[in-house]
């Protein structure tokens, strides 16, 4: 009996819970990533999904729905976004993306994506060459000017080179070292390293291309002082939360001894799952970036101490569920209204993100004029009115900040107590009668049986209750 009473309660839940989601718009289920670069032959293509029956898609680019355009393509009926530039990805700056998924009840949004073509310019070749001129032993700096903008970021490398051609390559090593920004350091250098000429250049591994820079003369001096260990560089670096960080201290000088790293906290650190210290302990790599780990980090050697700056951010972040993309269902209650909270945060350090828009169903709402909708606490608050805006639906509101934008979407549903006090009733009875019918002719003319046919019976019966409640309407 237990059993039965079991399968009762979870299939009428189920059935209740199903026809309850039908009633709302669709939940959009793709997560992007907040930037997409074209590949080597220029494309790119993603795909918007959600869970709903009966959807389509929409695909928007810079607030305006794609329609049939060169080198940009969309199905309706699979979500698919289809980009292909022609000849050398020559449209750099493709912009905003979002899409929309869509059924009777209305429209959600996805997050929002923005989509370039890779780059790599050329260095501005417009200074002569020059001649840097040194003391022996001493440190020695060769600035990395006119560097072109090559993108994405992380698949450009700053090298350096030796002569004329691209053959002879200088790497890291004890005595040099090229710091985070792409200068060159000898950190003392000989007279071995003078009388030559030298060029930076960058490489661009997502198109597989290199451009090199002007080329320079270093000239050494001889020098008679000893010398002594200094500070040189060190770098202030930015970091997503989630992400990974590098932070990197330079000094120079034969004497400098081993470089030992402090956390913001003055606590010593070592390679583990958190830190990695590199190669002669200049870059310490912090990884899954949290805000505890904003900070001053401290690097010492040789009695010298430099405190490189940590700076934590991130797109804006909605409390919930601490991501930049939201889905919430919210209920306004009869004759009343509701306010739909754009509360995202960002880093403490950092300025609140602004909210930039309302949509209503994937569609900017230009007007607040009507008694409907109103927006308060400087537009970081939607209130909707129940007597006034009867259509359901979904409203969306679009968050930014220096760091890249935020979406969350608020699916609404209408609550009449007439209407589902009636639902429940009529749902309950059929489904509960259904349910023991089959158990009743499943187990014979048992107790189930009984139960099944009698309340099956009574909801059949006319009787003044049947019309307590209006009939249920669509929304």
């Amino acid at each position: 009996m237990e059993l039965v009473e079991s399968m009762q309660f979870v299939f009428v839940a189920n059935i209740l819970l199903g026809a309850h989601s039908l009633r709302l718009p669709p939940t959009i289920s793709s997560m992007f990533q907040s930037e997409y670069f074209l590949d080597r032959s220029c494309t790119l293509s993603l795909r918007c999904q959600g869970l709903s029956d009966a959807m389509s898609y929409r695909w928007y680019q810079n607030g305006l729905e794609i329609k049939e355009t060169t080198g940009i393509t969309t199905n309706k009926t699979t979500g698919e976004l289809h980009v292909l530039i022609s000849n050398t990805c020559s449209n750099q700056n493709l912009g905003i993306f979002y899409c929309t998924a869509e059924n009777k009840y209305g429209s959600t949004v996805s997050p929002f994506v923005k989509i370039s073509g890779p780059v790599l310019e050329l260095f501005d070749m417009s200074q002569r060459s020059e001649v840097v001129v040194c003391t022996e032993n001493d440190h020695c700096q060769l600035k990395c000017t006119g560097k072109p903008k090559c993108e994405p970021h992380a698949a450009c490398d700053v090298t350096w080179y030796q002569g004329s051609g691209t053959q002879r390559i200088i790497s890291s090593s004890e005595s040099t070292a090229i710091d985070l920004e792409g200068n060159l350091h000898f950190l003392n250098v000989s007279e071995i390293s003078g009388n030559k000429t030298y060029a930076c250049g960058i490489w661009n591994e997502r198109i597989k291309k290199l451009v090199k820079g002007n080329s320079m003369t270093l000239n050494i001096i001889d020098s008679t002082a000893a010398p002594l260990p200094r500070a040189i560089y060190h770098s202030r670096s930015k970091a997503h939360l989630g992400k990974s960080a590098v932070l990197q201290c330079l000094f120079s000088g034969i004497l400098v001894s081993e470089i030992k790293w402090e956390n913001p906290k003055g606590y010593y650190i070592t390679t583990n799952d958190k830190y990695r210290i590199g190669p002669y302990g200049r870059q310490l790599q912090v990884m899954n970036i949290t805000y505890n780990d904003e900070g001053y980090y401290s690097c010492h050697a040789s009695n010298l101490t430099q405190t490189p700056f940590l700076n934590v951010t991130s797109p804006p972040i909605f409390p919930e569920n601490n991501r930049s993309f939201l889905t919430k269902t919210i209920t306004i209650p009869s004759e009343d209204f509701v306010d739909l909270k754009c509360d995202a945060m960002t880093s403490p350090m950092e300025a609140a993100p602004v909210v930039a828009q309302w949509m209503k169903n994937g569609i900017l709402i230009r007007s607040f004029q009507d008694f409907a909708i109103q927006l308060l606490d400087n537009n970081r608050v939607l209130r909707i009115y129940r007597a006034y805006f009867e259509k359901g639906g979904a409203f969306q509101c679009v968050t930014e900040n220096s760091e890249g934008i935020a979406v969350a979407n608020f699916l609404l549903e209408y609550e009449n107590v007439k209407v589902q006090r009636s639902s429940f009733y009529i749902t309950i009875s059929f489904t509960a009668a259904g349910l023991l019918i089959v158990l009743g002719i499943v187990g014979g003319k048992g107790f189930c049986s009984k139960i099944a046919r009698s309340n099956y019976m009574s909801a059949m019966s006319p009787s003044t209750d049947s019309h307590r409640y209006d009939t249920p309407q669509s929304s």
